[in-house]
């Protein structure tokens, strides 16, 4: 399930990877989880960048999203 959730994040078609190697499902599991976590860290830092202005969680989370 976490494999295709990454699959979907690295913006590859599952169906066709469906067809080749485990070498290449990896490859692009790889690039998802690095797409994916590159995402949650610049929500994390626009956040706690929007907080130190706003001084209220609700706008920074609301502009971090």
């Amino acid at each position: 399930m976490l494999q295709s959730f990454f699959i979907i994040c690295s913006g590859a078609d599952s169906n066709l990877l469906q067809t080749c190697s485990q070498g290449e499902k990896t490859k692009y599991v790889g690039i998802g989880a690095t797409v994916f976590f590159t995402a949650v860290m610049a929500f994390i830092a626009s956040s706690y960048a929007l907080f130190t202005v706003f001084d209220s969680i609700y706008p920074a989370l609301l502009f971090g999203i």
